[in-house]
């Protein structure tokens, strides 16, 4: 049975964000955000028609991204400049149309293609979910190894890309505009120029340098000194820029610097002192498990990054990170469940045993969950698991009719055997009856096609499954389990039976234990 622990929830809205780097200009940036719009336009004319339209409303914006996580943390979106671009799409109602937000995103992204020069496109849906993509991990490494987790960071996402359903690869290591970087020669040094000074020269000689401030009328003036406009205007003169020594002597910054010409970063992200790269991915769901690409990512992939290179640290994010937080509280909370279960019964049956008896048909009711997943052809998700929670405490309620009943009989001087065969009986209707009611009143959710309902079905599918099997193995296992603990507690049930009748025939309330001499009046 497949596992998606945090299946798409249907959204009203979906969006697609694309990024080009720092400095493009908007009349390239306005050409992609043209074709994303005719892409879905395509597809709202293929898949809709006049009287119920796919899409409501369609707003295009250039200059500025989308700053709400939509269906991960960060990429592809936030930020201002030239170079970015969002468009926002409100579908119809989904009880009017027959595909769901997933798969117009899926044939949007299909009808767009591949836009050349872009940096990052990212398709979303605006779902109220879990945060974070299906893949997300953060790659970490010391500031000196920045080349090597570059060169680590397009390996991977070269490795994400060759797995069946991943789209809308990307990271969150952006390259920023084109900069002068100034490093310190020998001669420079040996004449003892700092490297700030040389940088402040190129300031001023570009941006200029405030030398005195004139008062006009109630106003002041900065006064500037700087080069000449046509001087400035490129960096054929960089070469000619002099600097102040500190001997009298204006030297060429070529003699006290080496410039080169570099893209940096547009941001720089740490996490204890270490850069960090986050590398985020989509997988579309039917053609693709994210649990089996990050099972097999992790040994065929990762691991021997590890070993290649022992600085390297992987911290895992997103669904991911949250998956794993949500079944250790999932477990939790269910062995707490069954350890005030398993003390409620053994004050009610004043027994160790007999508790266990009763809960023994859990597992069972899992089995049951899990093969109507099976049956249903859906997978299990984070719903499926609250349901086995859940059941914990339904599918006993069959076992408590079937013990208390035998424990009755006992009491009453019948032999074990004879209780447990009396049992299966006289309480095959009440044991039906207390499931089936159960079933019946979720029936109508197992059954509702909705998209809003798509969520809670798998919690349906597991009380509804889980407890009809169930309700059938009980009334095999509890009789046989009882018939087990008669035989291995021998006579002394039967002496416990006894002692207890002879209690209430004489009004006997105390502790004491009868001895063999009491007179029976």
């Amino acid at each position: 049975v497949e596992s998606i622990f945090f299946p798409k929830i249907d959204a009203p809205e979906i969006s697609a964000d694309v990024t080009f780097p720092d400095g493009t200009p908007a009349s390239v940036t306005d050409q992609a955000t043209q074709r994303l719009e005719t892409a879905i336009v395509a597809v709202g004319e293929r898949h809709g028609s006049s009287d119920q339209p796919l899409i409501k409303t369609l707003h295009r914006v250039v200059g500025t991204g989308s700053n709400e996580g939509g269906g991960g943390g960060f990429g592809g979106g936030g930020g201002e400049g030239s170079h970015t671009g969002h468009i926002q799409i409100q579908l119809s109602d989904n009880t009017t149309r027959d595909l769901s937000s997933a798969q117009v995103l899926d044939l949007w992204r299909e009808e767009a293609g591949e836009i050349p020069g872009v940096e990052s496109l990212q398709f979303k849906t605006a779902s109220k979910g879990p945060a974070g993509k299906s893949l997300e991990f953060k790659l970490l490494a010391p500031p000196d190894r920045m080349s090597e987790l570059e060169k680590i960071v397009e390996a991977t996402k070269r490795k994400l890309s060759t797995y069946t359903g991943v789209k809308d690869v990307d990271d969150d290591s952006r390259p920023g505009k084109w900069e002068l970087q100034l490093t310190s020669r020998r001669e420079g040094m040996a004449l003892g120029v700092p490297l700030e000074r040389i940088a402040r020269t190129v300031r001023a000689s570009y941006y200029g340098e405030e030398v005195m401030r004139l008062q006009r009328g109630r106003h002041e003036v900065k006064l500037m000194v700087r080069y000449p406009k046509e001087e400035r205007q490129s960096l054929a003169k960089l070469d000619e820029v002099r600097v102040d020594a500190g001997d009298g002597v204006q030297r060429p910054i070529t003699e006290l610097a080496d410039v080169a010409v570099v893209r940096g970063y547009s941001e720089i992200n740490r996490i204890d002192q270490r850069r960090s790269i986050t590398i985020s991915a989509d997988v579309i769901e039917g053609k693709g498990n994210a649990q089996e690409i990050v099972r097999d990512l992790k040994t065929s992939f990762l691991n021997q990054q590890l070993i290649d290179y022992p600085w390297l640290t992987i911290r895992w994010e997103g669904r991911q990170e949250q998956r794993a937080e949500s079944i250790s509280s999932l477990f939790t909370g269910m062995g707490i469940a069954l350890v005030v279960m398993y003390v409620l019964l053994t004050v009610q049956f004043s027994s160790y045993i007999q508790p266990v008896i009763v809960m023994g048909v859990i597992p069972f009711g899992f089995v049951g969950a899990i093969w109507g997943h099976a049956i249903m052809d859906i997978p299990l998700t984070l719903f499926s698991m609250l349901g086995l929670v859940a059941l914990t405490g339904v599918v006993v309620n069959d076992s408590i009719v079937l013990v208390d009943f035998i424990n009755a009989r006992i009491r009453k001087g019948i032999p074990v055997q004879e209780a447990i065969l009396e049992a299966g009986t006289r309480r095959f209707r009440p044991v039906l009856l207390t499931s089936m009611t159960t079933i019946a009143g979720l029936l109508p959710i197992l059954t509702e096609t909705s998209f809003q309902a798509q969520m809670v079905i798998p919690m349906a599918v597991s009380l509804c499954f889980g407890l009809s099997l169930a309700t059938l193995l009980v009334l095999v296992l509890v009789p046989t389990f009882y018939s087990i603990y008669g035989m291995a507690m021998g006579d002394r049930l039967t002496d416990q039976s006894t002692v207890k009748q002879l209690k209430e025939a004489v009004g006997f309330s105390g502790d004491s234990v009868l001895s063999p001499t009491t007179s029976p009046q």
